[in-house]
């Protein structure tokens, strides 16, 4: 696990060990344990995927990417301890 800001300052903990393969089964999983809403679609790229969530206010990505793997990102201020939640709660599961 790797926690740090993205060039947007936004609060970005990265999981290089998880494969393209998880990232359904930890997103659902995710989803599900938070109670996240999806906004908007799942996209899929040749070396990427992601889709954005919420909780009330607090909207987060859950992201993979070939150069960092499973990506929990902050896209308000105010998710930055949903953020850290999950990338705990991610990392004692050891997905």
């Amino acid at each position: 696990m790797h926690k740090h800001r993205d060039a947007s300052q936004r609060l970005t903990v990265e999981f290089f060990q998880i494969e393209a393969d998880s990232y359904q089964k930890i997103t659902q999983i995710v989803v599900n344990q938070f109670q996240l809403e999806p906004v908007g679609e799942l996209v899929v790229g040749p070396d990427e995927l992601f889709q954005e969530f919420r909780l009330q206010r607090k909207v987060i990505g859950l992201e993979w990417d070939f150069w960092s793997g499973y990506i929990v990102v902050a896209k308000t201020k105010s998710a930055e301890k949903l953020v850290r939640k999950i990338a705990t709660y991610i990392e004692l599961h050891r997905f």
